[in-house]
């Protein structure tokens, strides 16, 4: 199994360590403080409640397999072509773009999904216990 999630754990932290990066190239030549803090904390409770949202889903259930919850973080294709779109907005659109809120933007969309994905992969087996949500192999 490793095989699998580790190549997908690696992408995703990749893709937070990269989502970090547009946020600072994007917000470096900003002089308000705060188009570089509201961004940030935005970004950090918009990932929080990304994966208390989608994670609340498997809360009636009583037995899942194992990495049940880390396949549906790992594998969820809206996040991924949400991160893509930010992505390419970043790619394509970084020199064109004066407004600060359309830079925040696309900063924000790329930390909250990237941050959000890892919290729920990590945060997946202590809410099998919290919930008392039997693994099954």
């Amino acid at each position: 199994m490793g095989i699998v999630i580790l190549p997908l754990f690696l992408f995703w932290v990749i893709c937070f360590l990269f989502s970090l990066r547009i946020g600072y190239v994007l917000l470096k030549e900003e002089k308000l403080f705060v188009y570089k803090i509201l961004p940030t904390i935005a970004a950090i409770l918009l990932a929080i409640m990304y994966k208390t949202h989608t994670i609340n889903q498997f809360e009636g259930k009583e037995s899942l397999w194992a990495f049940e919850i880390i396949f549906f973080f790992l594998f969820n294709l809206d996040a991924a072509l949400l991160y893509c779109a930010a992505l390419l907005a970043y790619f394509f659109l970084k020199k064109r773009i004066k407004n600060p809120s359309i830079k925040s933007l696309i900063f924000i969309i790329a930390l909250s999904i990237s941050l959000g994905t890892l919290l729920g992969s990590f945060s997946s087996e202590s809410f099998m216990e919290k919930h008392n949500i039997e693994q099954t192999y």
